[in-house]
């Protein structure tokens, strides 16, 4: 395995002749823009963000997290974590194994998957529309008389419950099995596995988000280990269509934005405290005019609120909030002032009291205070707090979300 050469914050690929056509391709499958400058230049810069393999025609190149602490199993334990984990009887998902690292990904689903179908495939039952000659079902008696008006040969319009395997945990198998199966090293037996899902309609995109609406219980609890490294396959996994495993088994996950999201479910689910709210869509924050034309306009969007007020009568019914919290993926780079700019907006434009970013960490820190030294600035405070992401089991893992929820209420309640 290749590692590639990390350059101002961004991992830099050398590329090969032989490698053009394979990187063009992936690179717009993953919407990653390859500038012509560089692709004249035969190099790649990606974003530190990103980390995963990638492998092409001649090589399998490592892209390492962009902190020496961790691996890439400890990220991928935040994907779970987000997207599957509910309760104590989830934790296998949150320990750190071998089972968890990329390369293992697919030869894990496809082992689990084997396990849980020789006990049972999940299946339920789905209305379906249907003509007979029968009365049975949910009649549509209306249509019925009018199709017996009619001297239809099937006049009794119904709808009858059929049991289906079309259940939404399938389709995640599904989309998963459909893209292993263009690989070169695990194809047959993808193919083979996809013999007992006929009639499943796949899901072949925003799969983790999918992933997240499904409802886990008694029946189909065994299966969320397989769900959720369908979902991960679906969307981070790469094959290169016309080379198969040849040239094309490539995984990248978006490091910063899943720590974002890893936060944001803290605190609007673990802490049950319905006075965090996030913003679905983003606001106007200025527009920019040339001659009382619109040139432009910018939006802002934090991370995390607290005691939001979308009109607030002591502020001209304008939006506040009781304090802005933003997450950063910083753990080297505490306090920039970039950082600090952008939730003293925040701050600013929603009247809140308490500034708190977030940040990852490798042990235990206590949060600090960074106090701006001007009398002008109506809240000089900014608060860090740290959540340790590289504990090695679930118990460790739980009891650091445990201390970063600690932490953050003592600065709103003080």
């Amino acid at each position: 395995m290749e590692k590639i050469t990390n350059a101002d914050g961004q991992h830099l690929i050398y590329v090969f002749p032989d490698e053009i056509k394979f990187f063009t391709h992936f690179l717009e499958k993953k919407g990653i823009k390859w500038s012509q400058e560089q692709k004249d230049s035969s190099i790649i810069t990606l974003s530190k963000s990103l980390t995963g393999y990638i492998k092409t025609p001649r090589r399998l190149i490592h892209i390492e997290p962009k902190y020496k602490e961790i691996h890439l199993d400890h990220i991928l334990r935040l994907y779970n974590y987000v997207y599957s984990y509910s309760d104590v009887q989830d934790d296998e998902l949150l320990d750190i194994n071998e089972s968890t690292q990329s390369q293992n990904i697919v030869n894990s689903f496809l082992r689990k998957l084997r396990e849980n179908i020789s006990i049972g495939i999940l299946q339920d039952y789905f209305p379906v529309e249907k003509q007979s000659k029968f009365f049975k079902g949910n009649v549509d008696y209306v249509s019925t008389y009018k199709n017996m008006m009619k001297l239809r040969n099937d006049p009794v319009q119904t709808k009858v419950y059929t049991l289906s395997l079309n259940v939404d945990i399938n389709r995640l198998i599904i989309g998963a099995l459909q893209i292993i199966s263009r690989s070169g090293q695990n194809s047959s037996e993808a193919i083979e596995l996809l013999g007992y899902y006929d009639n499943v309609n796949p899901i072949t995109e925003n799969a983790s988000e999918f992933l997240s609406k499904i409802h886990f219980n008694s029946k189909n609890i065994r299966y969320k280990k397989v769900a959720s490294e369908a979902a991960m396959i679906i969307d981070s996994l790469f094959y290169d269509g016309a080379r198969g495993n040849v040239g094309g088994e490539s995984f990248l996950i978006n490091f910063d934005l899943l720590f974002e999201q890893f936060i944001r479910k803290i605190l609007l689910e673990v802490t049950e405290e319905r006075n965090f709210s996030i913003w679905k869509e983003p606001k106007l924050l200025g527009t920019e005019y040339l001659n009382g034309s619109i040139l432009s306009s910018n939006v802002y969007q934090p991370d995390i609120l607290y005691k939001f007020n979308p009109e607030d009568e002591e502020r001209d019914y304008q939006p506040s909030a009781e304090a802005v919290l933003d997450a950063k993926n910083k753990a080297y780079g505490v306090f920039k002032n970039a950082d600090i700019y952008q939730i003293m907006i925040y701050n600013q434009l929603l009247y809140a009291k308490k500034s708190i970013l977030v940040y990852p960490s490798f042990f235990y820190k206590p949060a600090t205070t960074f106090t701006i030294e001007n009398t002008r600035i109506p809240v000089p405070d900014i608060h860090s707090v740290f959540i340790d992401i590289s504990s090695p089991d679930a118990e460790s893992f739980k009891r650091a979300i445990n201390i970063l929820i600690e932490d953050i209420y003592d600065i709103l309640e003080n």
